[in-house]
């Protein structure tokens, strides 16, 4: 398997760019604890029945620079760890490692890192970009695997379908939390602002709450 590299950069050709196509400031549905999600945007593998095929283009979303994304992961109080999801992270592994490399300046080692990827540990391990190769170092756990819809088990920690894999990178976790990881990591979650609303999970676009959530918030916004 190949893997498309898109890098982004700043008019004055200095910095890299985060394609970023979405943000969540608290989540409990992606990886242990109460964590921040960076989505970015661009994905080459194109998994049929993806829950994300909105983030697949390689189209310029928001480009924002590292030092920002890290600044505002930074400005959460109570987080645990930051959660990279997609779109495909590894697409842009130079961005995304420079936003890690900026918290854990700041936070230190004991802020996790969980990143999940369309693509198997095997390819990432063979990967002639050393930014990869790198960004594997920083990980504590990845979500690995192409998502298969003829495999999918909402029932899976973390994971769409059974074809995919938890991979324990370093000693900061084990598989030995999974079973706690389960009872306290929602499958789904839902949060409803004045102005928006923001959707996470594993049911995907056919999730009834997700279509009663839209219906309030159409309810809202024809009572303004």
């Amino acid at each position: 398997m190949e893997i498309l590299y898109s890098v982004w950069r700043s008019k004055e050709m200095s910095d890299f760019l985060l394609n970023v196509s979405a943000t969540m400031s608290r989540s409990r549905a992606n990886g242990p604890g109460l964590r921040a999600v960076v989505w970015v945007q661009g994905c080459t593998i194109g998994c049929a029945g993806c829950y994300s095929s909105a983030t697949h283009p390689h189209a310029a979303a928001s480009l924002i620079r590292p030092s920002e994304i890290s600044e505002w992961i930074l400005s959460i109080p109570d987080i645990e760890g930051i959660t990279f999801s997609g779109g495909e992270p590894f697409e842009q592994a130079a961005a995304v490692l420079e936003t890690i490399r900026a918290i854990k300046e700041e936070k230190g080692p004991d802020f996790s890192v969980f990143v999940f990827t369309g693509f198997e540990l095997e390819v990432l391990q063979r990967s002639e970009d050393d930014n990869v190769l790198t960004l594997l170092q920083y990980i504590d756990i990845l979500s690995a695997g192409p998502y298969d819809y003829k495999l999918r088990d909402q029932k899976l920690l973390w994971r769409g379908s059974r074809n995919q894999s938890l991979h324990f990178l370093t000693k900061r976790h084990s598989s030995d939390q999974i079973e706690e990881w389960i009872t306290d990591s929602p499958i789904e979650e839902i949060m409803i602002r004045p102005d928006s609303l923001e959707f996470t999970g594993f049911v995907g676009q056919k999730s009834q709450m997700l279509k009663v959530a839209q219906e309030i918030t159409s309810r809202r916004e024809m009572e303004v």
